[in-house]
């Protein structure tokens, strides 16, 4: 359903998601020593601490909720997500929280960690193999053999993206004075829901995008094209944040901002061996345990492009003092965690 999406709609999607059982108002954490290294005054936005160990709660319980609104005669049959994990288990607490069935299909390749998370609250789990077609295809496979079930898409629904724009109402309320938001980017529900929340009530914050290497938002911005390769458009990428893997951004996120100009122009582009050096910064500096896509806004804070865009603004009369990260996630095999920690150890010559 195509909603009239602004911060009027965030603010009744926060009306419905503070409920018993519902979402949490995550802390913001902050750090002297990363600051002085970034530059600016950073605020880590502590999403890792969200119910199920992410963001995706926030969209899960805004649009169960609306399921659950429709009558026992439609909610009954319950709903459906596809996910590469942190997106299931969120649908999964929101539909046992509302009494509703739930099945959620995952891509193969998910981690174990993840995978558990679906499965403890209750859902059935379906393997897919690891592409973005598989996923759809799978999904709504399942919402006919359940008799119709509501899908639950993970970035692409109006009442999931307004569900993740509170974190960008709780930050305005947290951080008063924030310059910039530097908020992970996959599908785009949650960098479009926080655009939507804080530049309605500030318009001149700066939300800006951080992706894993081979994105290519930034020239999709560009040129107009929320499809830069045709080739490539339906593959995920290849990188260790596995939350993040969708290539391009999701076509409603991509009208919200052509139509509203959410997103900073600019985009942070992120290396595999930067997201590993900001797991270790978040475990030793904030004492964080987080995964891979939890660490990368971090990685963009520290990156020479993000000082390189300081630069530019602060050139046009437009400095970039007060900051907030979004740590979009911490749910990640403690294995995986510990191999690429040992893997920036190794490479930065502390291996033992």
């Amino acid at each position: 359903m195509d909603l009239p999406m602004d911060l009027s709609t965030v603010q009744a999607a926060a009306s419905r998601i503070y409920v018993p059982g519902g979402c949490v108002k995550t802390p913001v954490h902050t750090s002297s020593l990363i600051s002085a290294a970034a530059g600016v005054s950073a605020f880590f936005k502590c999403e890792h601490l969200q119910r199920t160990g992410s963001f995706k709660f926030r969209g899960a319980m805004s649009a169960v909720s609306e399921v659950a609104l429709l009558g026992p005669e439609t909610s009954a049959k319950g709903v459906v997500a596809q996910s590469s994990g942190n997106h299931g288990a969120a649908v999964s607490a929101a539909a046992e929280a509302f009494g509703l069935p739930c099945t959620v299909v995952v891509p193969s390749t998910t981690p174990a960690a993840k995978q558990d998370n679906v499965t403890r609250y209750g859902a059935t789990l379906v393997l897919c193999e690891p592409t973005q077609k598989a996923r759809v295809d799978a999904a709504a496979r399942e919402a006919g053999r359940m008799g119709g079930a509501a899908l639950v898409h993970p970035y692409n629904d109006d009442p999931v993206i307004a569900g993740q724009g509170t974190i960008g109402l709780e930050l305005m309320e947290q951080v008063p004075g924030l310059d910039a938001i530097l908020v992970p980017v996959s599908g785009g529900g949650m960098i479009t829901g926080i655009a939507l929340a804080a530049k309605g009530l500030d318009p001149g914050v700066r939300v800006i995008a951080v992706e894993p290497e081979g994105k290519r938002l930034q020239e999709a911005l560009e040129t107009g094209r929320r499809v830069v390769d045709e080739g490539t458009g339906g593959r995920m990428l290849d990188t260790i944040c596995d939350a993040i893997r969708t290539q391009p951004l999701g076509p409603r996120a991509w009208e919200l901002n052509l139509e509203k100009k959410l997103l900073h122009p600019e985009v942070l582009s992120i290396s595999d061996d930067e997201v590993r050096a900001a797991m270790c910064l978040t475990m030793s500096e904030l004492k964080q345990s987080v995964e891979p896509a939890g660490a990368i806004a971090l990685a963009g804070l520290l990156s020479p492009a993000f000082r390189e865009l300081r630069a530019r603004e602060e050139s046009g009369g437009r400095p970039i003092r007060k900051v907030a990260v979004v740590i979009c996630g911490g749910n990640a095999d403690l294995g995986v965690v510990a191999g690429h920690i040992q893997k920036h150890q190794e490479a930065a010559g502390k291996g033992s």
